[in-house]
């Protein structure tokens, strides 16, 4: 099979472009960059192209991948959607919410596998989530992503170029609360933290009801201390703890601490590559399997996201 992977950031060659090379049925890995001066890759035999000259050469891929910053997104797909029939675009799909609401995106998606990366949906540990839910008495459902300030990447202090916490850390337990709810919900309080200093969004949190009688709490931020959990509560009082839920790095063992009663236990799930298992269920099965990528549940996310960001202007 064919990839190619539009940008050649810190993103791509740390996350992207090692889980794509530990496919063995993937054959030809290309990376396009606009800025070809950017020569930097993790192995030798990666080619990379000027992005403006790929696209006017005839060769066609199985799966294009969109690494660049959210900004690019948009001009992105547009320019590279004739090269695939299958196109995944890292989070957000758009900051432009006229292109995501838009007739372009619907007509796109009719004829076209256009989706957004959300790689911690393919992680089998998220299976586990959902049979604790299904098997116990669960009210009370807490996810929290909050990651310290990040100097290297400019642009997410930047309103112009799509920055701010809502669509960096927020879309993750904003499209949980939706992915864990049988489309029965209610939307309690919203809130976003507005900066003086920085022209984005700093964080927020959502206080919701899922499934009738689970209530949700999920809080993002950036210039926080980090923090990547989910925690279930049972009618009982038992506690099901989850570290890293959203992000996890490769080699950690993935586990899920149950406390009942002042007694511990685990539930180990193991270590995953959850970029490779994304990369490898979209190549391997058919498009329409994953809910969260067709064009009902994207708009879904982006009214919630849209609600959100209408209290920040």
């Amino acid at each position: 099979m064919q990839v190619l992977v539009i940008g050649n950031g810190n993103h791509s060659k740390k996350r992207v472009l090692p889980a794509l090379e530990k496919i063995k049925f993937v054959e030809n890995i290309v990376i396009a960059d606009k800025n070809i001066k950017n020569k930097k890759k993790i192995n030798s035999s990666l080619e990379i192209r000027n992005f403006d000259k790929e696209l006017q050469n005839n060769d066609k891929y199985d799966l294009i991948i969109i690494a660049t910053p959210p900004y690019n997104h948009k001009s992105s797909l547009l320019d590279a959607v004739n090269k695939s029939n299958n196109i995944l675009v890292e989070k957000p799909i758009s900051n432009d919410m006229n292109f995501v609401f838009g007739d372009m995106l619907k007509d796109l998606k009719k004829e076209k596998n256009i989706f957004e990366s959300l790689m911690y949906l393919h992680h089998p540990v998220l299976q586990h989530v959902k049979e604790l839910i299904k098997k116990h008495n669960i009210k009370k459902i807490s996810s929290e992503f909050t990651v310290p300030h990040l100097p290297d990447n400019k642009y997410i202090y930047k309103k112009d170029l799509g920055g701010g916490s809502l669509f960096d850390q927020g879309i993750y337990p904003l499209s949980l609360a939706l992915e864990l709810s049988n489309n029965s919900k209610k939307i309690d309080h919203i809130e976003i933290n507005n900066s003086d200093k920085y022209e984005v969004d700093l964080g927020g949190n959502i206080q919701m009801n899922i499934n009738k009688n689970i209530r949700y709490f999920g809080k993002w931020g950036l210039g926080q201390d980090y923090k990547n959990s989910l925690e279930l509560k049972d009618n009982d009082g038992k506690e099901f703890q989850i570290d890293f839920i959203f992000s996890k790095p490769d080699n950690l063992n993935s586990k899920i601490q149950i406390t009942s009663n002042e007694t511990i236990s685990e539930i180990e799930v193991g270590k995953f590559d959850q970029f490779q298992i994304m990369y490898e269920d979209i190549l391997r099965s058919d498009f329409t399997k994953f809910e969260y990528s067709n064009y009902k549940n994207l708009i879904e996310r982006y009214d919630l996201i849209h609600e959100l960001l209408k209290m920040v202007h």
